[in-house]
C-alpha cells in the first residue's frame, strides 16, 4: 500500500511539476510582459487595446460567430451520437461516420481553408460540380464552415462517448409510464449528459475563438481577435506587449468557460449499472439517422476529397491532367525529411 501511495505521489509530482513549467510559468510571463511598456509598469496597454475599435470589433466578430458554431456543432454532434446509440443503424454507416469524425483530427486547421478554397472557390472542385458557387467563402461563411469542421470532431467523442453510459432501460420505464417522447428524451438522455453537453459547448466556442489557421485561409476582411493579435505582434510595427495584453484578453472566454462547467457539473450523475438491452425496431428512426449520418460523413469527405485529387493534377484546377511530377518532387526533396524529423 505504501508502495502505491509513492508511485501516485511521484506521478502527481510530475504531472504538477509538467504544468509548472509548460502552462503556468508561460502564463506568468505573459501576464508580466502585458503590464510593461517603454515606461514600465503600467495599464496602458490595456487600456489602449480596450479602447481600439478594431479590437472590439474583432472580439464581437469572433464572439458572434464562434458562439454559432458552438450551437450548431453542440446540436450536429448530439444527433450522430443519438443515431450511433440508439438506432439500429447499419454498422458500416457508422463505421464511416466514426471516420469522417478522425479525419480533421489528423490535419493542421490552415489545411481546411485550403481544402473550403479547392472546394468551394470560383475554381473549386464541388463549384465545377454544381457549375457555380455555393456561397461566399471568404468571411464568416468560411470561417463558421472551417470551424464546424474543426470543432465537430471534438464534440462529437465528448457526447458519443458519454453515450455509452446511459441506461436505456430508463427510456423503457419512461415509455411504459406513458411520458411523451420530448420527457422521456429530456429526462433519461439529456439529463444525464447536460455536463458533456456544456463541454462540448464551451470547448467548440474555445477552439474556435482562439484558432488562427482557418481565419488566415478563408477570414477575409472579416476580423476575428486571432488574426487582430498576429497583426499587433508581428505586423509592421510589432507590439509583443499590446500583443500579451490581447492575449489575456483572449483568456476572459476560457474563464467563464470553467465557470460554465463548474455550474453543469452539479447535474451530472452515474447509474450504478449499466443494462445492456436491444432496441426496439423502427424503420422510420434507422432510416433517418442513418440518412443524417450518411450525408454528415459525405459532406466531410466531399471537403476534403480535394485534398487527394490535386496532387495529382498537373495546375490543379485550370489543368486537370494526371501526373506523379508533384509527388516525385516532394519525396525527392532534400529537406523533407529534416522537416518530419523536426515536426516530430
Amino acid at each position: 500500500m505504501d508502495k502505491t501511495k509513492k508511485e501516485f505521489k511521484f506521478i502527481y509530482s510530475f504531472i504538477l511539476l509538467f504544468f509548472l513549467l509548460f502552462l503556468l510559468v508561460p502564463l506568468f510571463i505573459l501576464v508580466f510582459d502585458s503590464f510593461r511598456n517603454y515606461e514600465g509598469f503600467t495599464l496602458s496597454n490595456y487600456s489602449k487595446y480596450l479602447s481600439d475599435k478594431v479590437l472590439l470589433r474583432s472580439i464581437k466578430n469572433s464572439v458572434g460567430i464562434s458562439f454559432l458554431n458552438g450551437i450548431i456543432v453542440t446540436f450536429i454532434a448530439f444527433i450522430l451520437a443519438y443515431g450511433m446509440n440508439f438506432s439500429n443503424m447499419p454498422k458500416r454507416i457508422k463505421k464511416l461516420v466514426n471516420i469522417a469524425m478522425f479525419i480533421p483530427m489528423l490535419l493542421p486547421t490552415i489545411t481546411y481553408g485550403f481544402a473550403i478554397i479547392y472546394s468551394f472557390g470560383k475554381q473549386g472542385l464541388l463549384t465545377k460540380i454544381f457549375d457555380g458557387e455555393l456561397f461566399e467563402i471568404y468571411g464568416p461563411k468560411g470561417l463558421l464552415i472551417g470551424y464546424m469542421i474543426y470543432t465537430l470532431p471534438t464534440a462529437y467523442l465528448l457526447i458519443n462517448n458519454s453515450f455509452r453510459y446511459i441506461d436505456k432501460k430508463f427510456l423503457t420505464v419512461s415509455n411504459l409510464m406513458g411520458d411523451s417522447k420530448f420527457r422521456t428524451i429530456k429526462n433519461t438522455i439529456i439529463r444525464p449528459l447536460i455536463g458533456s453537453i456544456g463541454c462540448a459547448f464551451v470547448l467548440s466556442f474555445i477552439l474556435s475563438f482562439t484558432d488562427f489557421g482557418i481565419p488566415a485561409a478563408v477570414g477575409g476582411n472579416f476580423e476575428v481577435v486571432s488574426t487582430t493579435l498576429y497583426q499587433v505582434m508581428l505586423g509592421a510595427i510589432p507590439d509583443f506587449n499590446g500583443g500579451a495584453a490581447i492575449a489575456i484578453i483572449m483568456l476572459v472566454p476560457a474563464v467563464f468557460g470553467i465557470i460554465l462547467l463548474n455550474y453543469l457539473e452539479r447535474f451530472n450523475f452515474n447509474y450504478d449499472k449499466i443494462s445492456d438491452i436491444e432496441l426496439r425496431k423502427n424503420n422510420f428512426r434507422d432510416i433517418g439517422f442513418s440518412i443524417i449520418s450518411l450525408i454528415s460523413a459525405l459532406l466531410i469527405f466531399s471537403i476534403f476529397l480535394v485534398m487527394f485529387i490535386s496532387p495529382f493534377m498537373k495546375n490543379f484546377p485550370y489543368d486537370m491532367t494526371f501526373t506523379l511530377d508533384h509527388v516525385k518532387s516532394t519525396l525527392t526533396s532534400n529537406n523533407l525529411i529534416e522537416t518530419f524529423r523536426n515536426s516530430i
